[in-house]
């Protein structure tokens, strides 16, 4: 009998959610055979067998948190354990009914456990300890008041990592709004260009941009704090993160270099990591390393917002949808105005308030006036 230890998966990760099971108690399997798909808080991968045998213990159901370097499964590598020939139905029957499949004797073809050998069995076994029955007509009819659902896989590593950066990051926020008509006049003249490469142009792209620049005179709104919290860092490449709205919880990766990439690059990188995302299909290269992040909560309708701070980064900025307000200009004449709602959260640690108003002067200056944007190459 051997235990299979869940591996060290790297990146200081100490446990992972079971997404699926890829085999059953009973299985014959070979070496590098996967047995199970798990998921952390970085990416999802699969788990191979390191040995060939028969499976003869399953240690944790699907959802259930698994621990690294505790037994994930059991093994008989001796390969001398009787196995039951059975359909997967059949088998998750067996399983459901607390019986090992291997212990019951088949009336189908070679000796093949039929779903009627299972439920004979059940009813035999139910009829020889009568008080099981009660305990199965206890468990119909009782009703609990409240559902809950266990929070696992990203939701609880989202949990707690913001948990912990609301805990250790003093923040405070800078708000501010922001005109957008040129942007969106050149957004609408380069869509066309963009759409002839496949690529659906956002004004994300312009926002990511335009937020590298304003950082060449900023850096220190691409730094961080030390593990030891006694030293800042500063970063050279400005890997921009942005939050994506997935079917399994919001995901951030991050697009790396943008300093040396162009507005058109950055649009093809951002429409590769929405469809991986909304894919399960980031790799965990696409999580790793995010210097800053954007949260764009104006699709979904959001105005303002105090954004968490993505540790171990120390800013992060959330973007209203743009609303169609009136506003006086030069002359004291009220003109309609395309408006953007800008909330800024900033490590007091790291940044003061007069420095991040500044930094948010200078890259909303890049979104009113986005030419200025386009002349740089690179």
């Amino acid at each position: 009998m051997q235990e299979f230890i869940l591996p060290d998966i790297g990146e200081g990760i100490v446990e992972c959610e079971l997404l699926a099971w890829l085999v059953a108690e009973g299985d014959t399997i070979v070496e590098d055979q996967p047995v199970a798909e798990v998921m952390t808080d970085k990416a999802t991968v699969q788990i191979p067998a390191m040995y060939s045998g028969v499976i003869t213990k399953l240690h944790y159901q699907t959802g259930d948190i698994a621990k690294v370097n505790q037994p994930l499964f059991a093994m008989d590598v001796s390969e001398r354990q009787h196995k039951s020939l059975a359909s997967p139905a059949v088998r998750r029957l067996a399983k459901e009914s607390g019986i090992d499949i291997n212990l019951i004797k088949g009336s189908g073809t070679k000796g093949r456990v039929m779903k009627g050998d299972v439920t004979s069995n059940a009813l035999d076994y139910v009829t020889r300890n009568p008080s099981e029955l009660l305990k199965m007509e206890d468990q119909q009819t009782t009703r609990t008041p409240v559902e809950t659902t266990k929070m696992r896989g990203l939701h609880a590593a989202m949990a707690k990592h913001m948990a912990h950066a609301w805990a250790s990051i003093p923040h405070f926020t800078v708000s501010d709004e922001c005109t957008m008509d040129n942007l969106l006049a050149i957004k609408q003249t380069l869509s066309a260009q963009f759409a002839q490469a496949d690529i659906k142009l956002t004004l994300l792209p312009f926002m990511v941009k335009a937020l590298s620049l304003a950082m060449r005179e900023f850096p220190i709104i691409n730094a961080s704090v030390s593990q030891d919290d006694e030293a800042i860092e500063y970063h050279s490449s400005h890997h921009i993160g942005i939050a994506i709205d997935t079917p399994t919880g919001l995901i951030v990766p991050n697009i790396k270099d943008v300093q040396a990439l162009s507005i058109y690059q950055i649009a093809q990188r951002i429409q590769e990591l929405v469809k991986a995302a909304q894919h399960n299909q980031l790799s965990a290269e696409d999580l790793r390393g995010g210097t800053v992040t954007i949260s764009n909560i104006g699709p979904i309708g959001g105005i303002t917002a105090t954004p968490i701070i993505n540790h171990p980064q120390v800013a992060i900025v959330a973007l209203g949808k743009i609303q169609r307000l009136p506003r006086f200009n030069e002359h004291d004449e009220v003109v309609g105005v395309n408006i953007m709602n800008i909330n800024w959260s900033g490590d007091h640690r790291v940044i003061d308030g007069a420095t991040m108003v500044r930094f948010n002067n200078a890259w909303m200056q890049y979104l009113i006036q986005p030419v200025a944007m386009l002349t740089h190459l690179r």
